[in-house]
């Protein structure tokens, strides 16, 4: 008997099994789960894999199954149904998979009780049989990671949100105590230091939601005018100038620097890099800015002669996420006294939706430079270029 007619078969025993090792999983449940959930989506994605197991099928078409890489569908598949479902029921991940070894297992060891499995056809249907359980488990861990990550960007746009509100109390309240003349000089130096402080958090809270919006939508909105680079450059690097007056922060631009860009967002660009090139270089060595206009596009680079950044750290430098996650636990620790490091993210966000890119080297020789490339116009489409490392 083939492995197809024999899932067709034996649907019910397949879904027994299955069902008990859901009901195994949930058992410190809160949430009660009937035999309808805890079967739930199991004889769609079994159909499917019998009527594939039918379907011809070249050597290419079976490797691409087994990385995950079959053809989209364009509805949701049984088994992202299926994950949306048990998500909602409350499976982890790890529960989530462990369905999907156990239905493998199943499967396979009922087949063999039936089957001397021996023949060449048989081995190959058992081979085609585990790369649609593959397919199926990307799917399904694709499909979960994804909502898990929209949630918590959610969450976080809607921390970043309210948290706004009373730090604008706080920050109203500090500006109407520094108007006081009769306050003593020790409240009023406090007031100051208030306000300083709540600039700072909308700062962060600010960061906050554009790291969010990036990943809910399609990256971070920009809205594009006509504007002189040159004028925005000598304002950040002059800003720059004041609260560093210890540091030497040299700018050279060249060219014609008239472009159709955000202001906003490329005056933040650049003053993360700038800040980024202050925080990391030494203090009796320069930051030096260089920007030109070349014919279709516009080239800055922030260099400095900071500590060389090891090839590992390079890969993760513009996502927050992973290089906290791959720190050792004691830079952990010592990162909770840290920012959230989300600026370079942001930049790199912002020259993407210019349609730009950005790239970094580091070496004891030349120091730390990033050079970025951009369009003398947005794209009408942005074209979300990768990272150059």
């Amino acid at each position: 008997m083939n492995l197809s007619t024999f899932i067709s078969e034996n649907m019910e025993a397949i879904l027994q099994e299955w069902e008990d090792f859901a009901k195994k999983i949930t058992i410190h449940s809160t949430h009660f789960m009937g035999t309808t959930e805890l079967r739930d989506h199991a004889k769609q994605m079994l159909q499917v894999i019998a009527a594939d197991l039918r379907t011809p099928q070249d050597t290419q078409q079976g490797i691409d199954k087994s990385q995950g890489l079959a053809p989209e569908s364009r509805d949701s598949t049984a088994a992202e149904i299926h994950t949306v479902a048990r998500l909602t029921s409350g499976f982890t991940i790890e529960q989530l998979m462990a369905e999907y070894r156990a239905l493998r297992a199943s499967v396979l060891r009922l087949w063999r009780d039936r089957v001397n499995i021996s023949d060449p056809a048989e081995i190959h249907e058992m081979v085609r049989f585990n790369e649609a359980i593959d397919q199926a488990l990307t799917e399904s861990v694709a499909r979960y990671t994804a909502i898990l990550r929209e949630s918590q960007n959610l969450f976080l746009a809607i921390l970043g949100h309210d948290v706004r509100t009373p730090l604008g109390a706080i920050s109203m309240g500090a500006q109407f105590l520094l108007l006081d003349e009769k306050l003593p000089g020790k409240s009023l130096k406090m007031a100051s230091r208030i306000l300083s402080s709540t600039k700072r958090i909308d700062e962060i809270v600010s960061d906050l939601l554009d790291f969010a919006t990036s990943h809910l939508g399609d990256g971070i909105p920009v809205s594009p005018s006509p504007m002189d680079l040159a004028e925005v450059c000598n304002n950040i690097v002059e800003e720059a100038r004041t609260f560093h007056p210890e540091r030497v922060i040299e700018l050279e631009m060249a060219g014609d620097l008239c472009v159709v860009w955000d202001r906003a967002r490329i005056s933040q660009a650049l003053s993360n890099l700038i800040a980024n090139a202050i925080q990391y270089g030494p203090e009796t060595d320069p930051v030096s800015i260089t920007v030109t206009g070349e014919e279709k596009e516009i080239v800055w680079t922030i260099h400095n002669k900071g500590e060389v950044i090891a090839p590992e750290k390079l890969k993760t430098i513009f996502d927050p996420a992973k290089r906290f996650a791959l720190r050792p636990a004691q830079e952990r620790a010592l990162a909770q006294t840290q920012n959230l490091g989300l600026g370079l993210y942001i930049t790199r966000e912002i020259i993407s939706a210019h349609g730009g890119r950005i790239s970094i080297t580091s070496n004891m020789a030349k120091g730390t430079s990033f050079t970025i490339r951009m369009p003398r116009q947005v794209p009408a489409a942005p074209s979300g270029i990768s990272p150059e490392y």
